[in-house]
C-alpha cells in the first residue's frame, strides 16, 4: 500500500486531522499513523491494541441516559463546528446524534485564575492604543506605523474548542426534526445548565438592584425570567428529565423559525414583549436571561457567601461565569438557524460583547470578531439609519435609537482602546440620540409617555433632574460622535491632521461637555460633592473620565504635531490619573463595578500614566527649568497609588496579565525617576517582606516568581546609561529603550546573568 494509500485510510475526526490509534488517544501521545500498527505501539509490544475507531468518544444509543453528568458544567463540546449540508443529509438520526455527541480532544483545559478558557491573540494594535503614551513624546518613541503588540496573550497548553473562531460564528444546519436532532440536543443542553429557581431569583434580585444596564432594560430581563419560570417551571425541577428538556427546546425551536412583528403604537411594549416571552419564548429571550445571570454573578464579590452554596465548580466566580457565558453563545447558535435578525437578537449580541471583554479581556481577538458579528447584525437591521417618520414617539421608537448609540460607542471605545479603525463611521449613518426619558414612561406609554415628551426642554433633556439609563446613553453618544472624528484625525492621512482641525475638534469637545445638563458635570473642587449618591458620583465622575480620554488623544496629537507646547496635555493626563486612583480609593463604594475596573485601568489609568511618566523622564534628563509646570510630587503620589490599583486586579480578571505588565513597567519607571543615581541604587536591598511576596521591586530589582507564569521579555534592557543623569547629552535618545518594550510578553525575565552598574534585575511576579 502506497504511503497516499495508507493516508486516505485512516479515519479523520471532524477537524480534518488524522485519528490517532486508541493507546496513544487515551495516553494523550502523539500518533504517527503508520498502518497496520504505528511505531509507538510496536515499540511497546501493544500490536493487537492499535486500532483506529472513526468516533472513539461517541457513546452507544442505549447509554444515552447515563451521560457524565458533569458535561452539564461546560458547553465546549456542543460548539464545534457544524458539518456541511451534504454531510447532515445523508446521517441518519443515530448517526447525527453520535456525531453531535463526540467530546473534542483537548489536552487540558485552562484554568480560571489564568485567565480563562479563551483564545487571546492580540493582533495588531494602532497608534492611539492604550499604551502608545508611553513612545510618542520625542523623536526617537515609535513611529505611528510600528506594530505595538500589547495582546493579554498568555501561553496556555490547550485552547478549549469551545473559543475558536470558527464556533463564535458557525450556525446550526436544518436537520430531522425527529430524535437526534441536533438541535433540540444543544437545547436540551442550555436548558439543563439554567440555574435552579432559587438560585436564579437571587441572582435576577441582585441584577435588577445592583447591576447598570445600558444595552436593554432590566425591567425586560425580569419579564423574560418570570414567563419562562411560569410557563416551563414544570419541567426545569431539581431532576430534570430528559426528554421533557427536549420538549421545551423543540417549543422553543419552533417559536425561534418565526419572524417577530415590530407592534406600532404609544402602547407597543406589552405586544412586543408578550412576542416573544411566555408561550412564545425565543432563544434570543432566554439568551437574554442568561445575560443577566452571568452580569449579575460577574459584579458579585469573588469571595461573596453565595458561592458556598453551589456545587463543584459553580463554587468558583469564574468558572460559573464561563459557564453562562457558554450558554448564551449557544443561544446565540441556535438563534441564527434560520438567518433571521430582530432587535432581541441584537440585544443579546451586544451582551454577549460585554461579557466575553470581562471574561478574556478588551484585546481579545475572539472580542473584536464579535464586535465585527455585532456590528453586521446591526446595520442588516437597519439600526443606523433611522429616519423620521413623522410617528410620536414609542418604546420601540426609542429602543432602537438608545441600542444603536451604545453600539457606535462601543465601536468607538474599542478602537480607541486598540488603535485599530472603527467599524461604523458617523458620516454613513442616519440616527438620532434617545430622549431623556425613563424606562418606566416608556414602558407605561400612552398619555404618561406623552407628558415626559412634552416636558423635555428644547434640546431633549429631562427637567426633573433625574439621570436615568437614557441620560447616561445621551450624554455617552454626544461625546462618542466627536470621537468619531478625532479618530479620523488620529488614523486617517496625517496631510488630513492640521492645526486648525484640532483646535477646532478641542473646542467643539470642550463645548459639548460644557452644554451637558449641569447635573452631569463632575469638578473635584464641588462643594457638593461629598453630598452626592454613589449613583450619581459614579456616573458624573465615569462621563468625566469619557470626556477627558477623548481630549487626551486630541492633545496628544496637538503636542506631537507642534500645535500646542504640552501644558493642557499635562492638565488633562493629571485629571484623568486622579480620578482613575479616585475609583481605587473609594472601591467600596463601587462594589457592583469592580469586575470592570481591570478595563478602566487600560482606558484611563495607562495612557494618563504614560503621559506623566515621559514628562517627568524628561525632566530629569533635562534638569534646566522646564516651560512646562509639573507638580511632581502629586504626580508621583498618584503614581504610586496607580501601582496599587494594578496590584489590586485579579488573576481572575480579563485584562489581569496586561494589568500585571503595566504595574511593572510604571514601577520600574518611577523607581528611576525617584532613584536615578546608580550608587544609591547599588545600595538598594529589597526588605524581607518584598522578597516574600516576590512582586515588589526595590531601585532596579524585584524578585522572581518561581511558577514563570509570564513568558520573558527579549529585547526591553536598557541601557545602564539610561539611568544616569550624568551622561544624558541630548534630548530623548536614552528613553530608547522603551521602543523595545514587548508588550504582548510577560515582565522582564531572565537576563542571562548580565550585570549592571547599578544591579542585575529580573523580572516576575
Amino acid at each position: 500500500m502506497s504511503a497516499e494509500s495508507r493516508m486516505e485510510a485512516l479515519p479523520r475526526r471532524r477537524n480534518g486531522k488524522q485519528q490517532a490509534c486508541e493507546p496513544c488517544r487515551k495516553a494523550k501521545m502523539a500518533c504517527d499513523h503508520s498502518l497496520p500498527t504505528c511505531e509507538r505501539c510496536k515499540r511497546r509490544k501493544a500490536v493487537t491494541k492499535c486500532i483506529y475507531l472513526a468516533a472513539p468518544m461517541t457513546r452507544p444509543p442505549g447509554q444515552d441516559n447515563n451521560r457524565d453528568k458533569k458535561a452539564i458544567h461546560s458547553l465546549a463540546h456542543i460548539l464545534t463546528p457544524a458539518p456541511s449540508i451534504s454531510e447532515s443529509t445523508s446521517k441518519s438520526p443515530e448517526e447525527s446524534r453520535a456525531s453531535f455527541q463526540q467530546e473534542p480532544t483537548t489536552k487540558s483545559i485552562a484554568t480560571p485564575s489564568s485567565g480563562g478558557p479563551f483564545i487571546k491573540s492580540g493582533g495588531f494594535f494602532g497608534p492611539n492604543n492604550f499604551s502608545a503614551s508611553f513612545f510618542e513624546n520625542g523623536e526617537s518613541m515609535v513611529s505611528d506605523n510600528g506594530d505595538i503588540p500589547v495582546s493579554n496573550e498568555t501561553l496556555t497548553e490547550s485552547v478549549l474548542l469551545t473559543e475558536s473562531l470558527q464556533s463564535q460564528t458557525f450556525l446550526m444546519l436544518a436537520g430531522n426534526q425527529g430524535q437526534g436532532c441536533p438541535r433540540l440536543t444543544l437545547g436540551a443542553k442550555v436548558l439543563r445548565a439554567l440555574p435552579d429557581r432559587q438560585t436564579c431569583h437571587f441572582l435576577l434580585e441582585w441584577y435588577f438592584e445592583k447591576c447598570y444596564e445600558c444595552v436593554f432594560y432590566r425591567e425586560s430581563v425580569m419579564s423574560c425570567a418570570n414567563s419562562l419560570w411560569s410557563t416551563f417551571g414544570s419541567f426545569l425541577g431539581d431532576q430534570r428529565k430528559e426528554e421533557d428538556l427536549e420538549h421545551v427546546s423543540g417549543i422553543i425551536c419552533n417559536n425561534s423559525k418565526t419572524a417577530l412583528d415590530e407592534h406600532s403604537g404609544p402602547d407597543d411594549y406589552i405586544k412586543w414583549l408578550d412576542s416573544f416571552c411566555g408561550e412564545n419564548l425565543r432563544w434570543e429571550s432566554l439568551g437574554i436571561v442568561y445575560a443577566g445571570l452571568c452580569s449579575a454573578l460577574l459584579s458579585l464579590p469573588e469571595r461573596d457567601a453565595f458561592f458556598c452554596t453551589q456545587r463543584g465548580s459553580r463554587k468558583d466566580r469564574k468558572s460559573f461565569a464561563v459557564e453562562l457565558k457558554d450558554c448564551v453563545q449557544a443561544c446565540i447558535t441556535l438563534s441564527n438557524y434560520l438567518d433571521l435578525i430582530n432587535i432581541p437578537m441584537v440585544v443579546l449580541l451586544t451582551k454577549n460583547l460585554v461579557l466575553q471583554t470581562v471574561i478574556s479581556g478588551d484585546t481579545s481577538l475572539v472580542v473584536w470578531r464579535q464586535l465585527g458579528d455585532l456590528v453586521s447584525s446591526t446595520t442588516a437591521l437597519g439600526l443606523h439609519r433611522q429616519p423620521d417618520t413623522g410617528q410620536p414617539v414609542s418604546f420601540l421608537s426609542e429602543l432602537k435609537k438608545s441600542l444603536f448609540t451604545v453600539i457606535f460607542s462601543f465601536d468607538k471605545g474599542s478602537s480607541l482602546l486598540t488603535g485599530r479603525p472603527p467599524a461604523l463611521v458617523y458620516a454613513y449613518t442616519r440616527f438620532k440620540l434617545p430622549l431623556d426619558l425613563s424606562n418606566e414612561v416608556l414602558m407605561q406609554g400612552g398619555k404618561q409617555l406623552a407628558e415626559a415628551v412634552n416636558s423635555l426642554d428644547a434640546n431633549g433633556w429631562n427637567t426633573n433632574g433625574q439621570i436615568c439609563q437614557s441620560t447616561m446613553t445621551r450624554a455617552h453618544g454626544s461625546l462618542t460622535i466627536i470621537l468619531n472624528d478625532i479618530l479620523e484625525l488620529s488614523l486617517g492621512d496625517a496631510s488630513n491632521c492640521s492645526a486648525e482641525r484640532i483646535r477646532y475638534l478641542l473646542d467643539k469637545l470642550q463645548k459639548t461637555y460644557e452644554n451637558l445638563p449641569p447635573r452631569l458635570h463632575f469638578s473635584l473642587t464641588n462643594p457638593n460633592l461629598r453630598n452626592l449618591t454613589d449613583y450619581r458620583f459614579w456616573k458624573t465622575m465615569t462621563l468625566r473620565l469619557k470626556f477627558l480620554e477623548d481630549r487626551l488623544l486630541l492633545e496628544r496629537l496637538a503636542h506631537k504635531q507642534g500645535v500646542l507646547d504640552g501644558q493642557s496635555m499635562i492638565e488633562c493626563a493629571r485629571e484623568m490619573l486622579e480620578l482613575t486612583v479616585l475609583i481605587w480609593v473609594q472601591r467600596d463604594r463601587f462594589v457592583q463595578y469592580q469586575h470592570d475596573f481591570d478595563w478602566m485601568l487600560m482606558c484611563w489609568g495607562v495612557p494618563s500614566s504614560g503621559v506623566l511618566c515621559v514628562e517627568l523622564l524628561k525632566q530629569l534628563k533635562q534638569p534646566l527649568p522646564s516651560r512646562l509646570r509639573i507638580p511632581r510630587s502629586e504626580i508621583v503620589q498618584n503614581l504610586s497609588l496607580l501601582i496599587g490599583f494594578l496590584e489590586w486586579v485579579k488573576p481572575a480578571a480579563g485584562n489581569y496579565q496586561l494589568c500585571t505588565r503595566m504595574r511593572l513597567i510604571i514601577k520600574r519607571i518611577l523607581d528611576q525617576i525617584l532613584d536615578p543615581s546608580p550608587q544609591a541604587s547599588q545600595s538598594a536591598v529589597p526588605s524581607s517582606q518584598e522578597s516574600a511576596a516576590g512582586t515588589e521591586m526595590t531601585g532596579q530589582a524585584f524578585e522572581v516568581n518561581p511558577n514563570g507564569l509570564l513568558g520573558q521579555f527579549d529585547t526591553a534592557v536598557p541601557p545602564p546609561s539610561a539611568f544616569d543623569t550624568a551622561n544624558y547629552e541630548d534630548g530623548l535618545m536614552n528613553l530608547d529603550w522603551l521602543n523595545s518594550v514587548d508588550w504582548s510578553r510577560g515582565p522582564w525575565s531572565d537576563l542571562g546573568g548580565q550585570e549592571f552598574t547599578a544591579m542585575r534585575w529580573s523580572g516576575g511576579f
